[in-house]
């Protein structure tokens, strides 16, 4: 029998201790969160949880995660100096030294490491979230089965196109992690390679770790592989099984070169033959593809990539590494990249941090940043990763990537080369599936590298590297910014949550950890707080390109990542203070006029930014009075802030509030009738931009704009070319809705002149929204035509050659350098200048004004206007109006009496001027000019029983009497 448990009685809510009965929860709380202590600093209130430290000084605060911090000391008696684990430092005053000493003590116990698993906040946080169904958790169909059960290895099988009936196969060796205990449990290898050689050859490698196959070249069959470093010793042990493995590979890519008809995917293989393979051990029929593979073609050299030195390398055989001995694998190359170990990147990180928590006006501050090496560092990681794609996507050659244990620089090297030679990974699913593949489940070191969870206590185990790797990341992010379907603002995401212990997707250091401590089934993944958010981390710039990408790696095309280091991309200078001695924060004295409702909805419009600090303008609901009231007790005066609105009247409408009172009113100029027709026109498929850009503007969770503070907790983050892009959207709207307004107008315009509806081309004939592939960006094109345009007057104009015509081709005038040549606009037909004197606009050919055109269309377009003019209310000798007569060939034929004309031509001035009267009541758009010709009409011949029929067709006008 099963109880139900409730998250309330497994992770109970503690009272908060009260310095003062007054103190109340300054911030909204997350699911699972509990305020454990409140009480005073110089100038606000400090609250401690289980989550977080969070200090407010109106108009600003401090919020930092537990997780974050690094190091935290108390100095000058009445501070606290806070290091966190993104470099970026902080500073709280307190009134007393007692106070402080008490808040210090506080703070230690709660980021000192738990005692068991469950002591993080991720598994509280998830109880609770999942009873109340927070944010991805409401979702039915989503389940924590479904999330722990996803896996990348059959579906990158399927995509890769491994040729796993022939060249390659999956074995289970590892499938209670016996094989390597930090490995997944499905390795590809090649397929002439048996279970049994690859115990032999886990016994020569580094903690077990293997060569295996991770991404394929699908052009010309070139796989990356990874492993550790072999354990050659001082003696210069060597192992056949690996040397054996090393040439298979080489032989499977030359075998399995490009993509054809025998290629099978993952999903050939059954789960049934994956446990017979697991029960027996072996592969039925293990292919030797040597033989076959030399047949083909040239099998190429496989290139070792050695993270290290050669010095280092030399150095680890004392420690019974070392790197493999050329004379033993004659078909590989060894490269040495001399990337720097773990305690290098730690100390030049802590060098960086230190620069930044360095007054604002030292002098040869980037002398002091190159000093520290770290951008030199990332550029050697860069480096190391595009010689890695020229092998496999110019040189054709399989690498094998490896440094000392092959789960710090090997995973950094990895991923790069496979984020610039596969464009899929730099999509939100593709990025997802490169870090659960390349630094999850193989391996790296997380609890030990970030300093939490249960990871080892030893300071000298942490080092950055998987926020190195996020801000090499960031590099190729700034220098191909429409490559990558996510934003600045979800890398940001990645590195706070590495450390922040709200997720258990970075807790743990192995897969296999994870799964003994059933880590995914009990905490919430971080995919699923990303996916739940897509406008606010989505790249609007973002075009889908099937193109290898080829970064600048040089120190001097690197920059710094300033909105994780330092937190705003401004000055750089001195950490945030929360104290009296301060005038306040600059952030909070810059934005203090600036009206709440702006910045919140900016927030929302994009939310990404690459320049906001932990220290940021407050909810603004005491804005002005607190500000003038505290006398200061934040100081991010080291950053700078985005320009400040100006808190006039006039300007104090937010953005996204604009755009709906535009929208709003222009609504009211459209009919009913004419939106129900809108609503029936065809649906197009918009591209990802427009849809991620409506996303932003149009998402309905309007009281979470208020809050600076993000659903996880953490501070909302800007992004200004994001921010951008959503104006020039919003800017795109306006006008096309002033657009709509004008058509609807013309069109009610037309209809009140006796304009046939039938002759006006409806929405529903052209859809109004024609997108461009290239840059996914809408346009509108004329939603209306305003005459009627058949084929043969579409044409363009074909001109004559210069040199195709030595005369006049109206009086046959021999052309020289006194008679030059001239074209018509009309025909295209070359004249002289007395055969082509004449002037007038063309329509046809969207010439507006006069041009020259020869006699003979001069007269055609003269007549054609004329005749047009006088068609469109035919009269009889009484005046009365005649109905015109449309055929359905799109020819116009009155039958006018020739009385009539008769009539009218011999009329007087007076009643020319009654009709022309009658035409312009009639059409009521301004004078109706009526010119008949007296010459054409044969006024003599004329009687009232004939007929004329008149055709308006290009390029003139026929008459033909009957």
């Amino acid at each position: 029998m099963f109880t139900m448990v409730k998250a309330s009685e497994v992770f109970p809510m503690r009272a908060p201790i009260k310095d003062s009965d007054s103190l109340v929860p300054v911030h909204p709380v997350i699911p699972g969160e509990c305020v454990l202590f409140l009480g005073e600093t110089r100038g606000g209130v400090i609250s401690l949880s289980n989550y977080r430290l969070y200090a407010s000084c109106p108009p600003g605060f401090l919020n930092i995660p537990l997780g974050l911090i690094d190091l935290l000391e108390q100095r000058d008696l009445f501070f606290i100096h806070i290091h966190c684990k993104d470099a970026r430092s902080y500073r709280i005053q307190f009134s007393s030294t007692t106070t402080c000493e008490e808040w210090t003590r506080r703070i230690m116990d709660e980021i000192s490491p738990p005692v068991k698993i469950e002591d993080i906040f991720a598994f509280a946080h998830f109880a609770w979230a999942c009873e109340s169904s927070f944010e991805e958790l409401s979702s039915s169909s989503t389940s924590s089965g479904e999330m722990s059960d996803f896996t990348w290895f059959r579906s990158e099988l399927a995509r890769l196109r491994f040729d796993l009936q022939g060249a390659w196969r999956v074995s289970m060796a590892n499938l209670d992690h016996k094989l390597c205990p930090t490995y997944p449990q499905e390795i590809l290898l090649p397929a002439s390679i048996s279970d049994s050689v690859l115990e032999k050859v886990a016994q020569f490698r580094s903690a077990r770790r293997i060569p295996a196959v991770v991404w394929r070249n699908t052009a010309n069959g070139a796989v990356l592989a990874r492993c550790s470093q072999p354990e050659v010793g001082w003696l210069g042990w060597r192992s056949s099984e690996d040397e054996e493995l090393v040439r298979a590979v080489a032989e499977a890519c030359a075998y399995d070169s490009g993509t054809n008809s025998r290629h099978s995917s993952g999903s050939d293989i059954s789960s049934g033959s994956f446990d017979h393979a697991s029960q027996s051990g072996e592969i039925p029929s293990l292919k030797d593809l040597s033989a076959e593979a030399a047949a083909r073609g040239e099998v190429r050299k496989v290139l070792i990539i050695d993270a290290r030195s050669y010095a280092a390398a030399v150095g680890n055989r004392a420690r019974g590494g070392g790197v493999e001995c050329p004379e033993y694998y004659p078909n590989a190359e060894i490269l040495f990249m001399n990337l720097a170990n773990i305690h290098r990147i730690r100390n030049s990180f802590q060098a960086l941090r230190s620069l930044c928590h360095s007054p604002p006006d030292q002098t040869s501050w980037f002398q002091a940043l190159d000093s520290t090496k770290w951008l030199h560092h990332m550029s050697g990681l860069l480096r190391a990763s595009v010689r890695s794609a020229t092998a496999l996507q110019t040189e054709g050659r399989p690498v094998i990537v490896h440094c000392s244990d092959g789960w710090d620089r090997t995973p950094q090297i990895v991923s790069l080369s496979q984020l610039l030679l596969d464009p899929y990974y730099r999509t939100l699913e593709g990025f997802q599936v490169l870090v659960e593949k390349e630094w999850l489940d193989f391996g790296h070191k997380m609890a030990d590298r970030c300093g939490q969870g249960l990871g080892c206590a030893d300071a000298n185990e942490r080092s950055p590297i998987f926020l190195q790797w996020l801000d090499c990341v960031h590099q190729l992010l700034l220098q191909f910014p429409c490559h990558f379907e996510f934003n600045l603002t979800f890398l940001v995401k990645l590195a706070e949550h590495t450390y922040s212990n709200l997720f258990g997707t970075f807790l743990a250091n192995s897969l296999s950890e994870r799964r003994r401590q059933r880590i995914k089934e009990r905490t919430r993944s971080i995919w699923g707080y990303l996916r739940s958010h897509p406008g606010k981390f989505r790249n609007f710039l973002f075009v889908r390109r099937d193109e290898v990408l080829w970064p600048r790696c040089e120190v001097r095309d690197l920059l710094l990542w300033q909105d994780v280091y330092v937190g705003e991309g401004g000055s750089l200078q001195g950490g945030k203070e929360v104290s009296s001695s301060q005038g306040g924060s600059r952030e909070g004295s810059e934005n203090g006029g600036e009206n709440a409702s702006v910045e919140e909805i900016d927030k929302m419009q994009n939310g990404s930014k690459e320049s906001t600090p932990d220290v940021c303008p407050e909810y603004r609901r005491k804005s002005s009075n607190s500000s003038e009231e505290s006398s200061g007790c934040l100081d991010a005066s080291e950053f700078s802030n985005f320009p400040s609105q100006p808190a006039s009247a006039s300007n104090t409408t937010p953005r996204l509030e604009r755009r709906s009172v535009i929208e709003s009113s222009t609504d009211t100029l459209v009919l009913e009738s004419e939106l129900q027709k809108s609503k029936k026109c065809p649906n197009f498929p918009l591209p990802p931009l427009n849809t991620q850009l409506e996303e932003a503007m149009n998402s309905s969770s309007i009281s979470v704009f208020s809050d600076p503070l993000d659903s996880d907790g953490l501070v909302a983050h800007h992004n200004q070319v994001q921010r951008r892009m959503v104006e020039i959207f919003s800017s795109h709207q306006a006008e096309v809705n002033a657009l709509r307004r004008d058509l609807h107008m013309s069109r009610l315009a037309l209809t009140q002149a006796g304009l046939k509806t039938d002759q006006i081309l409806s929405q529903e004939e052209h859809p109004e929204h024609f997108i461009d592939g290239r840059s996914g960006v809408e346009s509108n094109t004329s939603e209306v035509s305003w005459e009627a345009v058949s084929d043969s007057e579409t044409r363009p104009t074909l001109w004559v050659p210069d040199h195709a015509a030595s005369s006049c081709m109206g009086c046959h005038t021999q052309f020289w350098f006194g008679r030059r040549k001239h074209h018509c606009r009309s025909c295209g037909r070359l004249f002289c200048s007395e055969c082509s004197e004449q002037a007038v606009p063309i329509p046809a050919e969207q010439l507006y004004q006069p041009v020259r055109v020869c006699d003979q269309c001069f007269e055609h377009l003269s007549l054609g206007t004329a005749v047009t003019t006088q068609h469109v209310i035919p009269c009889d000798t009484t005046g009365s109006e005649k109905e015109v007569q449309v055929p359905a060939d799109g020819r116009e034929e009155t039958a006018i009496d020739a009385a009539t004309l008769d009539q009218c031509v011999q009329n007087d001035t007076s009643e020319e001027k009654a009709v022309e009267k009658q035409v312009e009541e009639r059409l009521n758009i301004g004078p109706a000019t009526v010119q008949l010709d007296k010459m054409e009409c044969h006024t003599e011949s004329t009687n009232c029983t004939k007929e004329v029929e008149v055709t308006n067709s290009s390029p003139g006008v026929e008459v033909e009497v009957n």
